[in-house]
């Protein structure tokens, strides 16, 4: 059987985009794309998951003594269980690969920004075969590295309406805020990522959406942040790369001196609660003693 006529597959990709929570307007040019790509992905991860276990999985890695999940959806509580699974099985692996995943995203958002050639290169079936031929996510990774690092820097010249010194972090690092579209832009090229490529401009507006960069002495970025309602939701380095642990040192006192707090402690509904840790990886390794609950 095809998975496009799985009975559960349209359920397994509805709730791994609800997951990755990108807007509307921003998702609907890579919906195919991502269909393709990490949704298909994500797809095979389960179904060999299944092969081995479809009831329970441990934390993936090496480890000890590792956490177990329960992974079938709960099928003695009755209807419902279907969806159950899936949006317990695409908050699992959000929280295990959330950075890979946008990563990929962004790379899929500026190819299709850029119009690059190979989104036209398809097989048979319509769909580009560079993404057809990543058969993991590790794969699609690889390529929205090499993709995002082909982009031409621009010299592109802001100024104070565009960002302001926030923050000292000390060891000749500051925290820069970002206000324009055009300060979002150069820090996406600088990054390697897609903060500049539009996907994020109507935050820009949003009195309770912040942009921040991490620069050095030398003004370079080392990390880019986003500050939603008060909560750190996204903390990238380099192509979309987690911080080092001495940016994340470095930071680690603007967060608590700001009252900011992790995303996956955001406040959310009861009937989440079933589901586990949210999938969002944040502030894992950031030390405890600055962690705001």
């Amino acid at each position: 059987m095809s998975k496009y006529n799985h009975p559960e597959y349209g359920e397994a990709a509805l709730h791994l985009v609800g997951e990755l929570d990108i807007p509307d307007r921003v998702f609907l040019p890579i919906r195919n794309l991502v269909g393709c790509s990490l949704v298909r992905v994500f797809w095979n991860d389960w179904l060999r998951q299944d092969s081995k276990d479809p009831e329970w999985m441990p934390t993936p890695g090496d480890h000890e003594d590792p956490e177990w999940h329960r992974i079938d959806g709960w099928p003695e509580f009755g209807d419902g269980h279907v969806s159950r699974k899936w949006s317990r099985r695409a908050a699992l692996w959000m929280q295990w690969h959330s950075i890979d995943a946008w990563h990929v995203c962004d790379w899929l958002l500026t190819a299709v920004s850029d119009g690059h050639p190979w989104i036209a290169n398809v097989g048979l079936d319509g769909h580009p075969k560079k993404l057809m031929k990543c058969g993991t996510l590790e794969r699609l990774v690889f390529e929205a590295t090499k993709g995002l690092r082909q982009r031409d820097i621009r010299d592109i010249v802001l100024g104070p309406e565009d960002e302001s010194f926030d923050f000292e972090l000390g060891a000749g690092h500051t925290l820069v805020r970002l206000f324009s579209r055009a300060a979002l832009r150069k820090e996406g090229l600088r990054m390697h990522h897609c903060v500049g490529q539009g996907a994020y401009d109507e935050l820009l507006d949003d009195p309770d959406v912040r942009f921040f960069s991490v620069r050095d002495r030398d003004g370079k970025p080392k990390a880019t942040l986003e500050i939603r309602d008060g909560f750190l939701r996204q903390f990238r380095g380099p192509t979309n790369a987690e911080p080092t642990d001495a940016i994340k040192d470095l930071v680690a006192p603007a967060i608590d001196a700001f009252g900011w707090r992790d995303w996956r402690d955001r406040p959310r509904s009861s009937g989440d609660e079933d589901y586990g840790e949210e999938a969002l990886v944040i502030l894992r390794d950031l030390p405890p003693v600055r962690r705001r609950g």
